[in-house]
C-alpha cells in the first residue's frame, strides 16, 4: 500500500484544503516530515491512518472530538481524502467525522453524522468517472482489509508506529503478544480447541460430581430396623455418603443386599399371620351379622305398636269434624246464585266505563291543547327577543379570528422552545443515570480486581506448599544405604517431611480454576466500566452541544437550574395562551354559528305565529264534545249497584273465594279421616308379621361380640402396619440397590475419561503442574515468533554494532503468567541475557524499530501475499547518538531501497542533511498548517 494523494480540509491544524502529492516522493526511497513543534506532522499520519481506517495514528490522540480544526472557518467541512496505490491498481478513500454545521436554511448550527465513501478504481486500474463507491461503514472497512491484508491494530504494529507506541511491542507480555499474532497469524483455532478442552475437562468433572452426588443421595434413603445386627453398618454407610466420603461401593451394595434379604424374610413370616387374622374375622362378622338382623327386627315391631296407638287415638275426632262440614252446603249454593246475576251485568259495566275514558281523553286534549296554546305563546315571544339579542351579540364578534391567529402563532414559538428544552432536561437526566452507572460499574470492577488478587496470592501460596510436599513424599521412602533418587547419596541425615497444611493436586487444581474463573470476570467488569465511561463521555459531550444552542456557553450544572427556571417561564406563558387561544376560537366559533343560525330562527317565528293561531280554534272544538260525554255518562251510572266493572268484578272475585275455601274444608277433612283410617290397617298387619319372624329367635349379647371383633381387628391393623412398613422399606432399598449399582458403575468409567481428558486440557491450556505455562495457540504462536526476532537481529545486530542480540525467553519469569512469547537482550558485552526493559532510550527505540521490521517481514512473507510498500515512523530519533543516528538512517535506507518507501517524522536537524526527500511543514501568519514538498 503506497498513498499518492492525501487531501486534509479543516482536519488538525489544517484550517483550510490542503492538498499533498506524495506521489512525488517517488516508489521508494527515504524521506523527512519536518516542521517546528505542534506545526501538524504528526496529523499527516493521523489524517492517513483515519481515512483508512477511521482512527489516528495514536490511541493517544484518537479522539474524534479533536480532529474538527478550530481555526477553520464554520462553512469548511472536515474532511480527508486519500488516493493510494496497491498492486498497480488505484484506491481512494473519503472520510468525515461527525460535526457541527451551518444550517441551509435559517440561522444556527446542525450536527452532521459521519460519512466515509470508497471507491475502487475503473476498468483502466485508476480512478474515473466510472469508479465504484462503498458507502457504509462496515462494508468499507471490510474492503480496505480484504485490500490491504491488515486491519488498523495490525496497520500500527508493522507499517505505521506512531508517536510514543514504540515500546509497545517490545515490552509487550506473553498475553498481549498473543492477541496481536492471534489477528495476524489466524491463530484462534488453536485458542478454540483449548477452550473446547477446558470446556470438557469440566463437563466431565461436573458429570463425576454429579453422579457421586446422586449415589451419596441415593444411600441416604436407605433404611433399616432398629433391632437389625446391620443397623449400625447402614449408618456408617449413611454417614460416609452424607460427607460424599465413599470409595468402596462394592462393600456398599453387598450391605444392602443383605438388608433386602433380611427384610424380604420378615415379610413372609408375617403375611401368613395376617392370613390366619383374615379368616378369624370372617367367622365372626357372620355371626355379628345374625344377631344384628335380630335386635333390628324387635326395634321394628315396637315402633309399628306405638304408631298404631297414636292412629286409632286420631280417627274419632276426624270422624266428627266430616260431619260438621257436611251442613254446609246451602251456602255454597247461595253464593253461587249471587254470582251469576253479577256476572249477567257485566257488559253495562263497559259501555260505562268506554264513555268514561272518552271523557278522559277528550279532557287530556284539552289541557294539552291549552298547555300547547300557552307554551306556544310563550315561545313565541321568547323567539322574538333572543333573535334581537343575537343580532346585538353577532355584531360584537367581527375581531374574533384575527385576535385567535395572533395567539396561535405566539404558541407555536413557545411549544417549540419548551421541547428544546425538555429534550435538554431529557439529556441532563441520561448524563445522571450513565454516571451512576459509571460509578458502579467502576465499582464492581475494584471488587473483582480485590477478589482476583486474593484468589491468585493464596493459589500461588498453595503452589509452593504443594511442590514442598513433593519433596517430603520422595523422602519418606527413603532409608540408609539406598541411592537417593534424586542426588544419588546413600545417607539421608537431613531428610524433608510432609506439611499437614500441603494441598492435594485434585485441591491445588480447584484453587487453580477459581482463580481463572476470578480473572475472566475481572475481564468481564473491566469491558464493562470501560463501555460506561464510553457512554458517559458521549452524552456529556451531547448534552455540552445541545447548551450551547439553547443558552451559549453554559456548564452542566448551571443547565439544570436554566432549564428547570425557563421551562416554567414557558409553561406559565403557555397556560395564558391557551386560555386566550381558547376564548377567541370560541368567539370565533360563535361568530359564525350565529351567522349560520340566525335566518332560521327568524323564519321559526313565523312558523310558530301560524301554529299559535290553529291551536286556539281547536280548544273551542274540543271543549263542545267534552260537554255532551259528560251527560251521558252520568245516566248510566244511576242504573247500576257499583260504580265500576273494578268494584263489580272485585265482588265476583270475592264471592268465588269463600265458595272455593268451604269447598275445599269439606274434602280436606274427608280426606284426613280416609287417610288415617286406611294407614291404621296398614299397622295392624305389619305388627302381624313382625311378630310372626321373632318367634324361636335366641337372645344375643351384641356389645360382648362387637368389643371381640373390635380386638382381633385391632392386632390385624397393627400386625398390617408393620408388614407395610417393612414391605416399602424392602421396595425402596432393592430400586435403591439397584440404581447405585448403576450409578457406581458410571461413575468409574467417568472418573478414567476426566483423568485423561484432563491432562490434555492441562497441557493445551499451560497449566500442567510441573511444568512450562506455555498454551497450545502459544506454542504455534513462537515458531512465527522465532522467525520474527531472527529477523528483527539481522538489524539489530547492525543498529547495535553487533552489541545486542533480541532472544525469546524460554522460561517465564515468574510462576504467575503464561510464557513463551517473552523478550530478553543477549548483551554479547558481557555474553549474559537481560530482560528488554533495562535499555536505555535509544537502545529501546533500536529494538523497537528492529522488531516491527521484523513483523513486517514475516507478515508479508507468510500473510498470503500482504504488500506493505510503504512504512511510517514518528519521533524516536532524538535519544540516538551521531554514530548510532548515522547507522539507523543507513538502515531505513537500506529498507527503502527494498522498493518500500519509508517516512520519517523528527525534529532532528542532523536529518535534514542526510535525507533529500523533504515534506516541510509550516505555520502561516492565520496560524494554520502549510505543507510543501522538496525533492
Amino acid at each position: 500500500m503506497r498513498p499518492t494523494k492525501l487531501v486534509i480540509s479543516a482536519f488538525g491544524p489544517y484550517a483550510d484544503r490542503t492538498v499533498i502529492d506524495l506521489d512525488k516522493l517517488g516508489r521508494n526511497g527515504l524521506y523527512l516530515i519536518a516542521g517546528n513543534t505542534g506545526a501538524g506532522k504528526t496529523t499527516i499520519f493521523d489524517a492517513i491512518s483515519y481515512a483508512l481506517f477511521g482512527h489516528a495514528s495514536g490511541d493517544n490522540r484518537d479522539d474524534s472530538k479533536l480532529f474538527r480544526c478550530l481555526n477553520a472557518e464554520p462553512g469548511t467541512k472536515t474532511e480527508v481524502d486519500l488516493t493510494f496505490e496497491y498492486a498497480g491498481r488505484e484506491y481512494r478513500i473519503v472520510r468525515c467525522p461527525e460535526q457541527m454545521r451551518p444550517k441551509t436554511r435559517g440561522e444556527g448550527m446542525t450536527k452532521e453524522s459521519a460519512s466515509v465513501a470508497f471507491y475502487r478504481p475503473d476498468e483502466s486500474g485508476k480512478q474515473g468517472p466510472a469508479s465504484r463507491p462503498v458507502c457504509k461503514e462496515k462494508e468499507v472497512s471490510a474492503a480496505v482489509q480484504e485490500i490491504v491484508g491488515v486491519d488498523r491494530d495490525q496497520f500500527a504494529q508493522i507499517a505505521m508506529i506512531a508517536q510514543g507506541d514504540f515500546l509497545k511491542l517490545l515490552l509487550a507480555s506473553t498475553d498481549e503478544r498473543k492477541k496481536i499474532f492471534r489477528r495476524i497469524f489466524k491463530t484462534d483455532k488453536f485458542a478454540s480447541l483449548q477452550e473446547e478442552l477446558r470446556k470438557r475437562a469440566s463437563e466431565i468433572e461436573g458429570q463425576c460430581g454429579e453422579r457421586e452426588r446422586v449415589a451419596c443421595a441415593m444411600v441416604a434413603r436407605v433404611s433399616c430396623g432398629e433391632k437389625s445386627p446391620l443397623a449400625a453398618d447402614v449408618d456408617g454407610v449413611k454417614q460416609l455418603a452424607a460427607e460424599n466420603r465413599v470409595s468402596k461401593w462394592e462393600e456398599v451394595c453387598s450391605l444392602l443386599a443383605a438388608v433386602v434379604d433380611e427384610d424380604s424374610s420378615a415379610v413372609k413370616a408375617m403375611k401368613t399371620s395376617l392370613d390366619e387374622y383374615a379368616s378369624r374375622l370372617a367367622a365372626m362378622d357372620q355371626e355379628l351379622g345374625k344377631a344384628q338382623g335380630v335386635e333390628k327386627t324387635r326395634k321394628a315391631l315396637d315402633e309399628a305398636r306405638k304408631q298404631h296407638a297414636e292412629l286409632m287415638a286420631n280417627l274419632k275426632p276426624l270422624a266428627a269434624a266430616v260431619a260438621d262440614v257436611e251442613a254446609r252446603k246451602p251456602e255454597c249454593e247461595k253464593l253461587q246464585e249471587e254470582i251469576v246475576a253479577l256476572n249477567e251485568r257485566l257488559p253495562e259495566y263497559g259501555e260505562l266505563e268506554a264513555d268514561r275514558l272518552s271523557i278522559e281523553t277528550k279532557s287530556a286534549e284539552l289541557a294539552t291543547a291549552r298547555n300547547a296554546f300557552g307554551e306556544g305563546t310563550k315561545a313565541f315571544d321568547a323567539l322574538d327577543e333572543n333573535i334581537r339579542n343575537l343580532e346585538t351579540e353577532f355584531a360584537g364578534l367581527s375581531d374574533a379570528g384575527e385576535k385567535r391567529a395572533q395567539a396561535e402563532a405566539r404558541i407555536n414559538v413557545l411549544e417549540e422552545r419548551r421541547r428544546q428544552l425538555r429534550s435538554a432536561a431529557d439529556m441532563v437526566k441520561e448524563l445522571d443515570e450513565a454516571e451512576i452507572a459509571l460509578t458502579a460499574a467502576q465499582d464492581e470492577y475494584r471488587k473483582a480486581d480485590g477478589e482476583y488478587r486474593r484468589s491468585n496470592d493464596e493459589c500461588e501460596a498453595k503452589n509452593r506448599a504443594f511442590l514442598d510436599e513433593q519433596a517430603g513424599i520422595l523422602a519418606e521412602a527413603l532409608e540408609d544405604g539406598c541411592a537417593c533418587p534424586v542426588c544419588g547419596s546413600t545417607t539421608h541425615p537431613h531428610k524433608a517431611c510432609k506439611s499437614v497444611d500441603a494441598p492435594t493436586q485434585a485441591e491445588l487444581e480447584e484453587l487453580k480454576g477459581n482463580v481463572a474463573v476470578l480473572l475472566d470476570a475481572w475481564n468481564a467488569k473491566a469491558g464493562i466500566a470501560s463501555t460506561a465511561k464510553a457512554t458517559c463521555d458521549a452524552k456529556r459531550e451531547e448534552l455540552e452541544k445541545k447548551l450551547v444552542e439553547l443558552f451559549g456557553e453554559c456548564s452542566v450544572g448551571e443547565a439544570k437550574a436554566r432549564i428547570r427556571t425557563e421551562f416554567d417561564d414557558v409553561k406559565a406563558q403557555l397556560e395564558k395562551l391557551n386560555l386566550e387561544f381558547k376564548e377567541e376560537a370560541k368567539r370565533e366559533e360563535r361568530g359564525m354559528a350565529l351567522e349560520k343560525s340566525l335566518p332560521g330562527l327568524k323564519a321559526n317565528l313565523e312558523k310558530l305565529r301560524g301554529e299559535n293561531i290553529n291551536a286556539s280554534n281547536g280548544i273551542s272544538a274540543l271543549e263542545a264534545e267534552l260537554a255532551a260525554l259528560d251527560r251521558k255518562a252520568s245516566e248510566l251510572e244511576g242504573k247500576l249497584p257499583h260504580k265500576s266493572k273494578v268494584d263489580a268484578e272485585a265482588d265476583i272475585a270475592a264471592k268465588r273465594a269463600d265458595l272455593a275455601g268451604t269447598r275445599e274444608t269439606i274434602e280436606k277433612a274427608k280426606a284426613e279421616f280416609t287417610a288415617c283410617k286406611e294407614q291404621t290397617a296398614v299397622l295392624e298387619g305389619q305388627v302381624k308379621s313382625l311378630e310372626e319372624q321373632l318367634q324361636g329367635t335366641p337372645q344375643y349379647n351384641l356389645e360382648e361380640m362387637e368389643n371381640a371383633r373390635s380386638a382381633t381387628f385391632a392386632e390385624q391393623q397393627k400386625l398390617s402396619q408393620t408388614w407395610q412398613a417393612v414391605s416399602a422399606r424392602c421396595a425402596e432399598n432393592a430400586r435403591s440397590l439397584k440404581e447405585i449399582r448403576g450409578a457406581a458403575g458410571e461413575l468409574g468409567d467417568l472418573f478414567n475419561k476426566h483423568k485423561w481428558i484432563a491432562n490434555l486440557s492441562a497441557t493445551a491450556n499451560g497449566k500442567l503442574s510441573g511444568a512450562s505455562k506455555v498454551m497450545l495457540e502459544t506454542y504455534v504462536q513462537t515458531s512465527y515468533f522465532d522467525r520474527i526476532v531472527s529477523r528483527a537481529n539481522i538489524r539489530f545486530r547492525r543498529l547495535s554494532n553487533g552489541q545486542y542480540e533480541l532472544v525469546r525467553r524460554v522460561e517465564a519469569s515468574n510462576n504467575k503468567g503464561q510464557s513463551g512469547l517473552d523478550l530478553n537482550v543477549l548483551d554479547h558485552a558481557s555474553g549474559k541475557e537481560r530482560e528488554v526493559e533495562t535499555l536505555s532510550g535509544g537502545e529501546s527505540f533500536l529494538a523497537s524499530l528492529s522488531l516491527a521490521l521484523g513483523l513486517a517481514d514475516e507478515v508479508q512473507s507468510s500473510a498470503g501475499g500482504v504488500q506493505l510498500d510503504s512504512m511510517f515512523v514518528d519521533e524516536g530519533f532524538g535519544s540516538l547518538d551521531d554514530e548510532t543516528l548515522r547507522t539507523a538512517v543507513d538502515t531505513l535506507q537500506a529498507l527503502a531501497g527494498e522498493n518500500r518507501l519509508v517516512g520519517v517524522i523528527s525534529h532532528v536537524s542532523e536529518l535534514e542533511r542526510r535525507i533529500e526527500k523533504i515534506v516541510r511543514v509550516r505555520k502561516d501568519e492565520d496560524n494554520g498548517s502549510v505543507v510543501t514538498i522538496e525533492v
